[in-house]
């Protein structure tokens, strides 16, 4: 899959809201990358973005953008509800790389149709969770490795829903111990009331026990609504170790080791990060345009990215392991052989019943 050194790769952006604009971000810090276009419903702010960066070209609908255009690198980041039709449309169109923003689909049978199909056709396909190119994550992957809080015998993590923010969490759980796959999940989760998390239908709580068949064990709670903003970090995930533990909250980890020593780790920025992009964190604005150096380098060597899909695959599996165990009552073991969305199937078919309904984004 590699390309020519010397020929620019082009880039386009599906969608152009915060994230869209963390991603045109990430693709003008490379030299090597064109943007040639970006397409958005809404035109005023499309053409808005397009002129501050310099896009030359301007669509509303993707399908347009992809028959006018020649596009080697394709940023779809719309609602997960559109993923699908999009990556689809790009290889028709002969797109050799699309990077996804997460959660990646509203039903694993669509998680794994995406992967399928871009493997099928020898697309480059990645998923950003972007928080892998974190240095605060990356510092305590290593550290996990090394043996620095003993064997890892246990991970617990917390978030405001499961089918977006812990897309991360899930992801990042399995970064940090090594990205084996756990043998089963168990899981529940309550529908009390119907919330609209990016136009996907999300959970109001639910937890998620992951078991390896070296003994790891994990757990994942989430429930945090926007009311909660105030109270403490929106995600945090703890390492427990036969020598110690390791506390990470946002962009923060303190190691403490069962000898009484400890240490810290932060994430650090670079100054050409630290801008305005509609509001996103100067770390999500990093690790993206790191993400993104990445999978271009990648495209042009021909080797896996760091955010092939396989990994986001692999946390979608868990999140709707999680729900279908709760539809079951009983736990699920891994591959997960169901296509569909267990949560929308329950609230159908009356597993729970939701009263009222919240949009937004937390």
């Amino acid at each position: 899959m590699g390309t020519d050194a010397m020929q620019p790769q082009t880039a386009a952006v599906i969608a152009v809201g915060s994230q869209g604009r963390v991603h045109l971000h990430g693709y003008r810090q490379r030299p090597d990358v064109a943007v040639v276009a970006i397409a958005d419903p809404d035109r005023e702010l499309a053409e808005s973005v397009a002129a501050d960066a310099g896009v030359p070209a301007v669509y509303a609908d993707h399908r347009e953008l992809l028959a006018a255009e020649r596009i080697d690198i394709l940023s779809i980041c719309t609602p997960p509800g559109l993923h699908r039709a999009i990556v689809e449309d790009a290889v028709a169109a002969g797109v050799r790389a699309i990077h996804c923003e997460k959660p990646v689909a509203l039903t694993f049978g669509d998680v794994r149709g995406m992967r399928d199909l871009c493997r099928e056709r020898g697309v480059q396909l990645t998923i950003n969770h972007q928080r892998r190119f974190e240095t605060v994550y990356r510092d305590v992957r290593d550290l996990v490795a090394a043996g620095g809080i003993g064997r890892l015998t246990m991970l617990e993590g917390y978030c405001a829903n499961l089918f977006d923010w812990g897309s991360h969490v899930l992801d990042l759980l399995l970064f940090l111990s090594g990205d084996d796959a756990p043998e089963t999940v168990y899981g529940q989760i309550d529908v009390d009331t119907i919330r609209r998390i990016y136009g996907a239908t999300a959970e109001t709580g639910s937890v998620t026990h992951l078991h390896w068949s070296d003994g790891r064990n994990a757990v994942v709670f989430t429930g945090r609504g926007p009311e909660h903003r105030a109270v403490g970090p929106d995600t945090g995930i703890v390492l427990h170790g036969t020598q110690g533990r390791i506390e990470i909250a946002d962009s923060h980890a303190v190691v403490r080791s069962f000898d009484g020593a400890s240490r810290e780790f932060r994430s650090r920025i670079e100054e050409r990060n630290r801008v305005d992009l509609g509001g996103a964190d100067a770390t999500i604005i990093q690790a993206t345009t790191e993400a993104i150096a990445d999978l271009v380098e990648a495209l042009r060597e021909g080797r896996e990215p760091a955010l092939d899909a396989r990994h986001g695959v692999a946390a979608a599996e868990l999140i709707f392991a999680t729900y279908e165990s709760s539809a079951r009552r009983g736990s699920v073991r891994l591959p997960l052989q169901t296509d569909d969305n267990a949560l929308l199937r329950g609230i159908a078919q009356g597993y729970w019943t939701p009263v009222g309904e919240t949009t937004g984004t937390f």
